[in-house]
């Protein structure tokens, strides 16, 4: 994806620092010279001056075909440093006018070095040259030189959200996600500073960039920023589905997290269609979760979501029943205790009586405690104990189930639109 948008560069290129005339170099007199030029004028030779002085008249009526030539040999005459930097400045009018990102750079890189745009004189001249070197070395997927560039170009004083959106770009392609979710960061509180809503694709361009990096609270953090100013289903949806990557095998842990990953889009009301309902009964029947599959499947014939004629929530809903039939009752699951036992009756909704099998299971040892955690946030939450499901959430700490009960804490805090 190309993060940073299009940059209307005529626009953004001001030059206005340093007058660009051209004066006479035998006009140059001492400086207590009543006659003496303006101290920002030009020293020139009179060989220079005339394809100068040519070049410019044609820069100013965009006769690009005119003033290339004139450029040219302006270039080839040009000896001191004024007269590079006019030379300069034309080429660079020239080649923005011509759209040629590549041309660009070497201008840019003459005006950038010349005493005439030193920073302690004209800063804001030298950081748009600066930034404008940054955007044409992003062109050419220079991104060390984008970095370099657009870094100094922000320390001199340029104030543009691409200077964020173009360093999160060159951040992302070589490898340093953390800096580059920052600068995402960066770009969305600029937008919000000038009053406008950053781009979705910003937050969704950084959020798998900080979760590569492993930092668990940055990846929480990121999600509740997205969530909070984006609280719609689908991208509940999407979130679930970026974090969710590992829900895709057979073994049981992969179970385990594709159930809850569903459980989350139910209460988030991000299950989407007839797929999902189905999907998410199949999955649950197949784990020896009757209950909850006969559940979802009545829920999503309730909303229409889930025909009644649909054939593989039919087979599926048919072998739950009989599974329910076949299993001790929720009483009996309850008093032999266990966390297995504790699965079922958070399967079968029976939330109060799951937690105390879940305790217990965690006081006494030997299981997994970052499942047990999982599935006892899971509980509290629809108990309505909110502040003691973060605890049992923020104490799963390794292993599979880590960016679910990530995903599970951010609902506590931002719950979807419905």
């Amino acid at each position: 994806m190309n993060f940073a948008s299009k940059l209307a560069l005529a626009a953004v290129l001001s030059l206005g620092a340093t007058a660009l005339t051209v004066a006479p170099a035998a006009a140059q007199k001492k400086k207590d010279d009543k006659n003496a030029p303006a101290a920002n004028q030009l020293q020139v030779s009179d060989e220079f001056r005339k394809p100068a002085a040519a070049a410019e008249a044609a820069v100013k009526a965009k006769d690009w075909a005119t003033a290339e030539p004139q450029i040219t040999a302006a270039e080839a005459a040009a000896k001191n440093d004024d007269e590079k930097f006019f030379a300069a400045s034309m080429r660079l009018q020239l080649e923005l006018g011509r759209g040629n990102e590549a041309g660009q750079i070497a201008p840019l890189q003459v005006l950038v070095a010349s005493p005439r745009s030193a920073p302690d004189a004209v800063g804001p001249y030298n950081a748009r040259l600066n930034f404008l070197l940054g955007k044409a070395a992003a062109s050419q997927k220079k991104h060390a030189d984008v970095i370099n560039y657009m870094t100094k170009a922000r320390q001199l004083g340029e104030k543009n959200v691409d200077i964020p959106l173009m360093l999160a770009n060159s951040y992302a392609a070589t490898g340093k996600n953390a800096e580059a979710a920052a600068e995402a960061r960066n770009a969305i509180e600029f937008a919000k500073s000038t009053g406008q809503k950053a781009p979705e694709a910003w937050y969704q361009f950084a959020i798998p960039k900080v979760t590569a990096t492993g930092n668990r609270e940055a990846t929480y953090d990121w999600l509740a920023y997205y969530l909070k100013d984006y609280p719609a289903v689908k991208n509940w949806r999407w979130a679930i589905e970026v974090l969710g990557q590992g829900a895709k095998g057979s073994d049981r842990a992969a179970k385990t997290e594709r159930i809850d990953l569903y459980r989350l889009r139910r209460i988030t009301n991000s299950l989407a269609d007839r797929g999902d309902y189905a999907d998410y009964a199949y999955a649950a029947q197949s784990s020896g979760l009757p209950w909850e599959a006969i559940s979802v499947i009545e829920e999503g014939r309730k909303n229409g979501k889930l025909p009644t004629t649909d054939p593989d929530g039919n087979r599926t809903y048919t072998a739950a029943q009989a599974g329910v039939k076949s299993s001790p009752s929720l009483d009996v699951l309850a008093k032999q205790g266990g966390a297995g036992n504790a699965d079922a009756l958070l399967a079968a909704g029976d939330n109060a009586r799951a937690l105390e099998l879940y305790d217990a299971a965690l006081a006494k040892g030997g299981a997994d405690a970052n499942e047990i955690n999982l599935h006892r946030g899971i509980a509290l939450q629809r108990l309505g104990r909110k502040e003691e499901a973060k605890t049992a959430f923020q104490a799963v700490k390794t292993g599979p189930y880590v960016n679910v009960a990530l995903l599970w804490q951010v609902s506590l805090e931002t719950p979807p639109l419905s």
